[in-house]
């Protein structure tokens, strides 16, 4: 067994990991699975790319 996370290749279905990050940021869960897919499912990393991109969208 790997701790690999699965990329979600079935777009309907849900993405728990995406949906919390979405929930957590305000953000899409579009947004949230980019974050995710770019930092490699590293949570910590993907939230700090989350709040960085909102920081300087909101400026």
């Amino acid at each position: 067994m790997s701790n690999i996370p699965l990329e979600n290749a079935d777009p309907s279905r849900p993405d728990p990991e995406a949906e919390e990050m979405a929930a957590k940021h305000n953000i899409s869960v579009e947004d949230a699975k980019r974050h995710l897919r770019e930092q490699k499912h590293d949570g910590a990393a993907a939230d700090g790319a989350a709040e960085t991109e909102k920081r300087e969208s909101s400026q």
